[in-house]
């Protein structure tokens, strides 16, 4: 009989934790869940204030089948790369140029002698009709190299596998390296959690490269001494929200620059000292967590933004 009772009381219990387990899991089910009184609201900081908003799309390129990679603009030509090519897109409205390049091309820069292409893990030189010159010897299986810039004969190469800007001179030669570390307390060295890792020169000669994790844009010396930085990370529309951003830059002939964030994707324009000027593109204009653009701006002022996530380039000129 006790053992009769006690199999009764263990079943009642194993009745009772089920029906927990039963009403938890009904209750938590997405359409029952009540609202997360600790999620990250972020849907106002879409909203842009329309005083702020110095430019509007105008028009676009439709790029086919082409999965681009790259643009860079230069006198009066984008220049994008893309699978296996290279295409140059006179902004006369002539017909566009289009090259065989090596496969898997992730970023570019242009002067009027080259054409440099980068890959996951090297750098080709190409003349402008789209011959291959030189295949610079391959930096290693942890390189990822994402972006480019030239400076008179050098060639700065972001490498956001090793977190290091790796310099080169216009014939492939190394001639240097840096980590973003300074002489000061400023110095923390580039943080760099994803392949979102930008540089650029400026029209005054000077290098700017960004510390994507401190919501950073850092200006180096040619042998990559810190000379100053700024920072801005806030939720707010004049500073850099979530992880690794801003993810791309350029820079206006005034020395501003143009920046391209992730996430809650836009693009805007700041000051030499990092003061925000105005907003070219607010996020209702893109994909919802979509991809940072890569952007490149000519002497007008007109922004042109590869949208990795259409596939097209987008014209935003200011009003």
């Amino acid at each position: 009989m006790k053992k009769r009772s006690l199999t009764i009381v263990v079943l009642v219990i194993l009745g009772v934790i089920l029906g927990v387990i039963v009403i938890d899991f009904l209750n938590n089910r997405p359409d029952r869940r009540g609202e997360n009184p600790y999620a990250l609201k972020v849907d106002k900081y879409r909203e842009v204030d329309p005083e702020l908003i110095s430019h509007k799309e105008t028009r676009n390129f439709s790029l086919g089948v082409m999965i681009p990679s790259g643009i860079f603009y230069y006198k009066k030509s984008l220049y994008i790369t893309g699978n296996s090519s290279l295409v140059v897109l006179a902004l006369d409205g002539s017909p566009a140029d289009m090259h065989e390049t090596l496969p898997h091309s992730t970023c570019l820069a242009v002067n009027d002698q080259y054409i440099f292409i980068g890959f996951p893990n090297f750098v080709a030189k190409y003349d402008h009709s789209g011959e291959l010159l030189q295949k610079w010897t391959e930096l290693g299986e942890s390189t990822v190299i994402t972006s480019l810039a030239i400076k008179d004969n050098y060639v700065f190469v972001a490498d956001a596998g090793n977190r290091r800007v790796v310099i080169y001179s216009d014939q492939g030669e190394v001639t240097g390296e840096f980590e973003g570390k300074s002489e000061t307390e400023a110095g923390h060295g580039f943080i760099v959690p994803s392949p979102n890792f930008d540089l650029a020169v400026n029209s005054f000669g000077e290098l700017w490269v960004v510390n994507p994790g401190k919501h950073a844009i850092e200006n180096y010396s040619d042998d990559g001494r810190m000379r100053g930085f700024w920072e801005n990370a806030s939720f707010d529309i004049d500073g850099f929200l979530g992880c690794c951003n801003p993810a791309r830059i350029t820079v206006m002939d005034d020395g501003s620059f143009v920046t391209s964030e992730k996430g809650m994707v836009r693009i805007k324009i700041y000051d030499q000292s990092g003061q925000l000027k105005s907003v070219v593109a607010p996020p209702d204009l893109f994909k919802e967590e979509g991809k940072a653009p890569d952007v490149c701006v000519d002497e007008n002022g007109v922004v042109y933004a590869l949208d990795f996530d259409k596939d097209v380039v987008r014209v935003f000129e200011p009003i």
